[in-house]
C-alpha cells in the first residue's frame, strides 16, 4: 500500500470511518473522517486557534485545503459566510461534503489542486498548509491566493515555528500589502494578510 498522505490522492488508502466531535462557538459539530485524512483522529490544533482567533468575516469565504472541511464549517457557525470548500484529495472533500450537509452548512465543493481549478475570487480564504507537500507548493498557494482576493480580501493562515513560520511571515510580506500576527502562543502563529 502506497503512504497515506492527506495531500495526494490515495485510492489505496484502507477506510476506517469514523465520527469526532467538538463544541465551538455555541454550537455542537460533528466530523465524520477517515485513514488518509489530516488529523483523522482528532481536530487539529492548529486548525483550531486559527478558527478561534479570527476576527468576524462576511461574504465569500474559500476553505482552501479543506480537507474534511472542519474550519470552513466551524466560521458558518459564527459568520454569515458563503464557504467553498477545496482540496486535492477527492476523498477528503467527499467527507467536506459530507460534513457540510451532516452540519446543516450550505457550501460548494471544488477538487482542485491549490487553484487550478478556481475560477472566482473571494473576500476571505483560510489555510492551515499542507507542511509535508514542501515549501514550494506552501509557497505557491500564498502567491496564488493574493490573486484569488477581491480588493482589500483577506488571508488567513495558521503555522508553527517549527514548521517555518518565520520564513512564512517573510515570505507573505513579500506577497501582501500587510501581513500581521493575530496570535503568537506555544509556537503557533496565526496571520492575517491583506490585499
Amino acid at each position: 500500500m502506497k503512504p497515506a498522505h492527506y495531500f495526494i490522492e490515495n485510492p489505496d488508502v484502507l477506510t476506517r470511518e469514523r465520527e469526532i466531535s467538538i463544541e465551538i462557538f455555541g454550537t455542537h459539530l460533528r466530523f465524520f473522517t477517515n485513514n488518509g485524512l489530516f488529523s483523522c483522529d482528532k481536530i487539529d490544533d492548529a486548525s483550531l486557534t486559527l478558527v478561534q482567533n479570527m476576527p468576524q468575516i462576511s461574504g465569500t469565504v474559500l476553505d482552501l485545503g479543506c480537507g474534511y472541511g472542519f474550519i470552513g464549517i466551524a466560521l458558518a457557525c459564527k459568520n454569515k459566510i458563503i464557504l467553498t470548500q477545496s482540496d486535492i484529495n477527492s476523498l477528503a472533500l467527499g467527507y467536506a461534503e459530507k460534513n457540510s450537509r451532516l452540519n446543516n452548512v450550505p457550501a460548494t465543493q471544488i477538487h482542485s489542486d491549490s487553484f487550478e481549478k478556481i475560477s472566482t475570487t473571494f473576500d476571505t480564504i483560510t489555510l492551515n498548509p499542507p507542511i509535508h507537500a514542501g515549501k514550494s507548493t506552501m509557497y505557491r498557494m500564498y502567491e496564488e491566493s493574493a490573486n484569488f482576493l477581491n480588493e482589500n480580501g483577506s488571508l488567513f493562515v495558521v503555522i508553527q515555528k517549527k514548521h517555518g513560520a518565520e520564513s512564512t511571515i517573510k515570505k507573505l510580506n513579500q506577497i501582501f500589502t500587510t501581513c500581521i500576527t493575530l496570535h503568537k502562543k506555544r509556537g503557533c502563529y496565526v496571520l492575517h494578510c491583506v490585499k
